[in-house]
């Protein structure tokens, strides 16, 4: 039976937290998520995580609700709280300290089988639960069809790996074995899951021992107090600056290439914003139906982009946590790409979750066009595949990205190689790459000329090139998405759109292949795959850019001789 912190309650007109204790709890909450993220990054045993940073961390009450997260992977964050509510569901009143929650159900609160959330419960010195830390962490590979687990190619949640749908993985301090035997089972290379999920475990704990001390500073009356006005704080001020907005509606749609099956065949997704006073709501109606393949985007992603596409309107001193979706609401019809039914794989649903992300945006920026710049890439290519660590000598899985260009504002250009919207991850360094995989890393740079076009140019996209340095084929997956010219990011005010993505396949000789840009592949010894990411929308008429600004353009290589032939001859 376990006893729960309830709402603070003091003699009539005390205030048992005031705005300097609320402000000060806010700060420890978000320290102690951003201690936890720098406790998973420095213990994880894998690339995904500890290079390339895939991950998140947060802290939630009793009830669930986020209080604080570090800001590193926004499309994780929102959907951490349906993932722990749906353990608060399941386990009810049987939580006990020692305890540790395992989910990564996309149908029960999770957003896919790689993506393992881990939550603590947090108790104070009289065993009261106050509230939870929670890590979110990508593992390379959980089983499924293909090394990686993701795919675009697949076509039910049942081919994506292991399901675990809000178990204990600890129970009072002791390893659940059934549960870890079962993982270690079903994945490729256990012991880098075990390792990436020790330090998952070990990171919530030390925030859990953070959290606790807070409880036993303030006292646990006055904890919940000040979390109580931080989220009264939070919806104020949203709704606050929702209202200065006009109120309308406000629509937008959009493109995916495909859905990972049906190559020549577009998904449409749509999206109405409604502005009314200080509320808004998202309607997803005219949305495509959910697709064959793997990226459809489950309620939980969806949750993301609306949280995200709400914190894009506010101002940076407004917190993140769960008051903000106060004022929001969003709907999404049963069995489209955007709330699809079970069991249809949504493993890939983070190309699609950008790109949607890129629509909402679109759609909010006729409602707050101070806020706007051109579209941004957000088509993700990537590359999976199975290697062999040069030091080990053991199997490893590999999941590499590479970045492309933000779209320009009025009033500067778009930042180059940027995870831009719901994305942060980093580029895993070259120097990883080669002790960690019969790979070696030709080249990291910019893609000249692939911003847009405008007063302000579009920021550029990266070139990576890997080449097979084993004596044996290389067997990969290779993604992406904005790989149609049609589908590039858009400029704005008579800015060009970015360039488009590609893949490509490279022989020792120099010769180059179209690679397919949602399949599998294979590279022979010697040679090459390149992940080359689109760049962002210009913004403004080309003809208008400064010449001193197109001058260092040139001689910084983000725009070629011919490139700048284009603008002079607008002028």
């Amino acid at each position: 039976m376990t006893a729960t912190a309830t709402e603070p309650t003091g003699p009539a007109g005390e205030r048992l937290a005031d705005p300097i204790t609320t402000e000060v709890v806010r700060h420890a909450l978000e320290t102690i998520a951003e201690e936890m993220g720098t406790a998973l990054r420095r213990t994880a045993l894998s690339v995904v995580v500890k290079d390339m940073r895939d991950y998140s961390c947060a802290l939630f009450d009793a009830h669930g609700r986020m209080l604080a997260a570090a800001l590193d992977i926004p499309s994780l964050l929102a959907s951490m709280a349906p993932a722990l509510q749906s353990c608060l569901d399941k386990w009810g009143d049987d939580i006990e300290p020692g305890d540790v929650f395992i989910n990564n159900h996309p149908y029960l609160g999770a957003c896919q089988t790689n993506d393992i959330n881990i939550f603590v419960p947090v108790f104070d010195e009289h065993d009261v639960l106050v509230g939870f830390t929670g890590v979110i962490a990508h593992h390379a590979d959980w089983g499924g069809r293909t090394p990686g687990t993701a795919a675009a190619r697949s076509e039910s949640a049942y081919e994506e790996g292991v399901l675990l749908p809000a178990l204990k993985v600890e129970v009072a301090g002791k390893p659940n074995t059934t549960v870890l035997d079962i993982m270690s089972a079903n994945v490729r290379h256990p012991a880098q899951n075990h390792g990436d999920l020790r330090a998952q475990i070990a990171a919530a704990r030390s925030g859990g021992t953070r959290f606790a001390a807070l409880a036993e500073k303030f006292s646990t009356r006055v904890l919940l107090a000040a979390i109580d006005e931080l989220f009264g704080y939070t919806v104020r001020r949203t709704r606050a600056e929702l209202a200065k907005l006009p109120d309308g509606d406000y629509y937008a749609e959009g493109y995916l290439d495909n859905d990972g099956l049906d190559l020549d065949s577009p998904v449409k997704l749509a999206v109405t914003a409604t502005i009314e006073g200080d509320r808004i709501h998202f309607d997803f109606t005219g949305s495509d139906p959910q697709m064959r393949g793997g990226m459809n985007i489950p309620n939980s992603t969806l949750r993301s982009v609306v949280h995200y596409a709400v914190k894009c309107l506010m101002p940076a001193d407004v917190p993140f946590n769960e008051g903000s979706l106060a004022p929001v609401t969003f709907h999404a019809p049963a069995g489209t790409a955007v709330n699809p039914d079970f069991p249809a794989a949504v493993g890939d649903r983070h190309l699609a979750s950008q790109r949607l992300a890129s629509i909402v945006t679109r759609a909010l920026a006729e409602a707050a066009p101070q806020r706007a710049s051109a579209e941004w890439f957000v088509g993700w290519p990537v590359l999976v595949c199975e290697s062999r660590s040069p030091k080990s000598g053991e199997g490893v899985v590999l999941l590499a990205n590479v970045a492309g260009g933000a779209g320009a504002c009025a009033d500067r250009d778009g930042a180059d190689a940027l995870d831009v919207h719901m994305a942060n991850c980093q580029l895993i360094p070259a120097e990883v790459i080669e002790s960690s995989y019969e790979l070696r890393v030709e080249q990291y740079s910019l893609i000249p000329d692939s911003g847009g076009a405008g007063r302000h140019r579009g920021g550029l996209g990266i070139r990576a090139d890997y080449r097979n340095i084993s004596e044996k084929p290389l067997h990969f997956l290779s993604e992406a998405e904005q790989t149609r010219p049609e589908y590039a990011p858009l400029g704005l005010d008579g800015g060009r759109p970015g360039r488009s993505a590609s893949l490509a396949l490279i022989d020792e000789d120099g010769a180059e292949s179209a690679l397919p840009v949602k399949g599998q592949g294979v590279a022979a010894p010697g040679q090459v795959v390149s992940l080359r990411a689109g760049g962002g929308g210009g913004y403004g008429d080309p003809a208008t850019r400064p010449a001193d600004d197109l001058e260092a353009d040139v001689l910084d290589g983000r725009v070629s001789p011919s490139g700048a032939d284009a603008y002079r001859t607008a002028r």
